[in-house]
């Protein structure tokens, strides 16, 4: 056969699917195209921690131990900007079980009185410099003092992968990859893949890179406890999915958080809409007091319990 027949035999055997030719996205350059462009996302999240606190009672004629947890979920906004989120906004529902334990337990621990202090809906804004609440139950916002653009989106949610360096610090701890097969967004109808990464990191590692962290943290304090972090993100190297989960066992040592408040917990968070237009605006506010606990990251800088 002639070269040039068999050449053209050739191209035309040839897969003519695009995704064949995708190349494998970076992650690192996707969030820069993000930054640099100053792009915004919804988001939903969903998450549970549970306590120590727990009683032995008697229950259908036998005894047993019931304790108490947190349920979390929500939706959120985040605007970036070049270093990273430039304001965001978070609307979360929180849920107490066996809330009697938590109640019995508030008088000597202001966590847990703090906690509850959050059960419905909270709403919080940071934008401008400044982070904006609005507390279950309450009728209007208070401007509660100077926050970063992240505050409010990254305090449940301990892992910021719009933040270059904290993203950088993830692909360096990772210790596993999966490649998920084309498949079609319900939401938007875009085919796409999903390439998921998971790792684990010392809380004291993601305080060292991490400025929406140690903002949420409020203390550099952090001992060994780490967690076991998910990153998915699209084939164009987007985010698509975050989320830590954290437990403590005897071994080896690993304590609670907080003083062994929360034995373990969990939070996903899963972006949607990077390619749309996205203004997050500051409420009409008086300055106020904020809640002593609007989030999971409070549980780090709790005062040790009172005997």
């Amino acid at each position: 056969m002639h070269p040039l027949i068999v050449a053209l035999a050739l191209v035309t055997a040839a897969p003519t699917t695009s995704h064949a030719q995708t190349a494998e996205p970076d992650p690192v350059a996707g969030l820069r195209s993000l930054l640099v462009r100053g792009a915004g996302a919804t988001a939903e999240f969903y998450g549970q921690a549970s306590t120590d606190l727990s009683k032995e009672v008697q229950l259908n004629g036998r005894r047993t131990f019931i304790g108490s947890g947190m349920g979390l979920r929500g939706t959120s906004k985040v605007k970036l900007g070049r270093a990273g989120v430039i304001a965001s906004e978070h609307t979360r529902q929180l849920s107490v079980s066996s809330k009697e334990l938590m109640v019995e337990e508030a008088p000597k621990d202001p966590y847990f009185a703090g906690v509850l202090a959050t059960v419905g809906t909270l709403r919080t804004i940071s934008v401008g410099g400044w982070q904006y609440q609005l507390a279950p139950r309450a009728k209007a916002w208070v401007r509660t003092g100077r926050a970063g653009g992240a505050a409010a989106a990254y305090g449940d949610q301990f892992i910021n992968v719009l933040e270059p360096a904290t993203l950088r610090k993830l692909l360096a701890t990772k210790t596993r990859k999966t490649v998920g097969p084309w498949t079609t967004d319900h939401t938007t109808g875009r085919k796409q893949r999903i390439y998921n990464l998971t790792g684990t990191i010392k809380l004291r590692e993601l305080y060292r890179v991490s400025p929406s962290f140690r903002e949420a943290a409020g203390t550099a304090a952090l001992g060994t406890s780490q967690v076991t972090w998910t990153y998915m993100y699209d084939d164009r190297g987007w985010p698509y999915r975050v989320g830590w989960r954290f437990y403590a066992h005897p071994r080896p040592e690993v304590p609670g958080l907080g003083h062994d408040r929360i034995l373990r917990g969990h939070l996903a968070t899963q972006y949607r809409n990077w390619d749309k237009p996205m203004t997050i605006t500051a409420p009409q506010a008086k300055p106020g007091r904020g809640l002593a606990v609007d989030d999971l990251a409070d549980v780090l800088s709790a005062p040790e319990r009172r005997k």
